[in-house]
């Protein structure tokens, strides 16, 4: 295990680099699948499985090395490394309230954990893979006289209002991903969006769900085929109606700078391009949503960043650690469940035909949000609350309002 410590020349400042160990254990799954493929199968084994293993792994490794922590005698200096590089920042002491000590499954084993830092400023930050006998932790825990359970923080408490997210807008009234819906949703007082983002040839974020033009305009071919310039010539509105002729789709910074501080966006990474998240990353930060990017996932404003694609979610959590994250999935498993506790992931969100009790108790269990999409009618709200699930996407989050208010309260 690699636990490699210094004072600075501050006599205030201790750092530490997280243990190797933390993505180490992520490896040994694979290895078994892949000994146990050669052993049984030798003949159909695919190294597909290896490549897979190495997108998983590689990523961890480069950030863990990449990674160091800092405290000084004002602030958590944060290094956080990545694919791309490390991306620096501060917490200031006086704005944490509270530092949890979580090991997981293999922490006292390998002798790591977790610290969850709950900051008023960017929600619960997590250090991950702390090494037990490094100095770093033993002057949080002296700094905050011990560690304290912080699932009551005001930081991460759950409500108990069953939230509308608005699918791609009020879809239901108005042509989906364009102001027209976004603008209709707030002025209807929901205020938790959804949409999907992918890249134009030039790079340039778009807000679109599909990968072509062609359900949704006048113009035909593929999103990543066609320009900015190209894409802003088409008609997205009259397809809906005659009456949002010449709406067009908006660009992600448009978005952006239209609702901050206005909005909780729930945003798709619809594409699986490489790039889709430096991009994202990069206007999230000159847009100024990193300020409110810790935010909760029950709080507006806020930001929440989701995919099918795990490969692009990991992506972005080495690009925007402080962003909320959430996976979904078609059926919820305890196996998806513990994957995504384990990467980091806050969110979780399954198709709604597809849940068990079971499967949202442990869900919730590891702290995770859960929020469903695929719900066909409003009368459906009734179980899924009972249940314990925290919010449903729809194109119609008036209506689930509305019987949420009747039938439930």
């Amino acid at each position: 295990m690699i636990d490699k410590e210094n004072q600075t020349n501050n006599i205030n400042s201790i750092t530490t680099k997280p243990s190797f160990w933390g993505w180490l254990w992520f490896l040994v799954p694979w290895l078994i699948i892949v000994i146990v493929s050669l052993l049984f199968d030798p003949i159909t084994f695919s190294p597909t499985l290896l490549i897979f293993a190495a997108i998983i792994v590689v990523p961890r490794m480069i950030s863990t090395y990449r990674t160091n922590y800092t405290i000084s005698s004002t602030q958590v200096d944060i290094t956080q490394g990545s694919l791309f590089g490390a991306k620096q920042y501060g917490l200031p002491l006086t704005k944490i309230t509270r530092v949890q000590s979580k090991y997981g499954m293999f922490g006292k084993t390998l002798n790591y954990t977790t610290l969850l830092l709950d900051s008023t400023e960017h929600g619960i930050v997590p250090l991950n893979y702390v090494p037990n006998n490094s100095d770093f932790l033993k002057e949080l825990e002296k700094r905050y006289e011990g560690f304290t359970d912080i699932q009551t923080s005001k930081a991460i408490q759950t409500t108990d209002d069953f939230s509308s997210i608005a699918h791609r807008g009020f879809s239901s009234q108005a042509p989906e991903n364009t102001f027209a819906a976004f603008d209709l949703a707030i002025e209807k007082e929901f205020y938790y969006i959804e949409t999907d983002v992918q890249l134009t040839a030039d790079n340039i974020p778009v807000i679109i769900h599909d990968d072509t033009v062609d359900r949704t305009s006048n113009g035909k071919g593929k999103i990543s085929e066609k320009t900015l310039s190209d894409i802003k010539k088409l008609d997205f509105g009259s397809w809906f109606s005659t009456k949002f002729k010449d709406q067009k789709i908006p660009t992600l910074s448009e978005l952006l700078k239209n609702y901050n501080n206005k909005i909780h966006l729930v945003l798709e990474l619809k594409s699986q391009q490489s790039e889709l998240c430096k991009q994202i990353a990069a206007l999230i930060e000159n847009e100024n949503w990193d300020k409110i990017a810790g935010n909760p996932m029950v709080q507006i404003p806020g930001l929440t960043i989701i995919s099918f694609h795990l490969e692009q979610i990991l992506r972005s959590i080495e690009l925007m650690p402080v962003v909320r994250h959430g996976w979904l999935v078609g059926e919820l498993t305890d196996t998806d469940i513990d994957i995504a506790s384990k990467l980091g992931i806050q969110g979780i969100f399954p198709n709604a035909k597809l849940i068990s009790e079971h499967s949202i108790s442990y869900a919730k269990e590891k702290g995770l949000f859960v929020a469903v999409w695929g719900i066909q009618n409003a009368e459906e709200v009734v179980m899924l609350k009972k249940i314990g699930v925290s919010a449903v996407t729809s194109d119609w989050p008036d209506k689930i309002q509305e019987y949420t208010k009747s039938k439930i309260n």
